[in-house]
């Protein structure tokens, strides 16, 4: 099997919930690639709906705010030896949201016509993601469901709020 192949087949197991973050490689060039990837794609969404400008400083603060808070908290939780593995698998799936969601983000951006499906579809993209980060961090952490659920509200809530410091993201 193809590297690639295997690499994508991992990310997409994580987002089916059928492995977490233990199962990855731990690998500080496959921590880089996955960031670098992960950061083209949030570029590439940011592109489309925000200024060069604003869209450089969105991606750039969001893979900033994901290493350092993710980071933070396996450090805190006294597992910094898991700190790779997690970060790789957040920003893998976080790619593969990202892909996922660059025909909707486009349809939204730049058709005249009703918008409700992709807005719908996008919705749903954003609770995957939001189950599978919390399933990550219910690994990474070993600590229950709800409360890998909490700890992603804040992460959320922390990232939103300190994004929209530099970008108005709301209209």
């Amino acid at each position: 099997m193809h590297p690639l192949h295997t690499i994508w087949l991992s990310f997409f197991n994580l987002c089916r919930l059928r492995s977490g973050p233990q199962d990855l490689p731990t690998s500080s060039i496959f921590l880089a690639l996955t960031l670098l990837f992960y950061t083209t794609i949030s570029g590439v969404l940011s592109l489309m709906q925000f200024s060069v400008k604003d869209a450089i400083l969105l991606t750039i603060g969001d893979t900033g705010l994901l290493v350092i808070l993710t980071s933070s908290l396996l450090y805190t939780a006294h597992y910094p030896t898991r700190i790779t593995q997690t970060l790789i698998a957040v920003a893998g799936t976080g790619c593969v949201f990202g892909i996922l969601s660059l025909p909707w983000v486009f349809w939204i951006e730049f058709y005249e016509g009703d918008v409700s499906l992709p807005v719908l579809l996008l919705i749903s993209i954003i609770v995957w993601n939001f189950v599978v980060y919390t399933h990550i961090l219910h690994h990474a952490l070993e600590i229950h469901f709800f409360l890998a659920s909490i700890l992603t509200v804040i992460i959320y809530l922390l990232t939103f709020s300190v994004l929209s410091q530099f970008v108005p993201l709301i209209n």
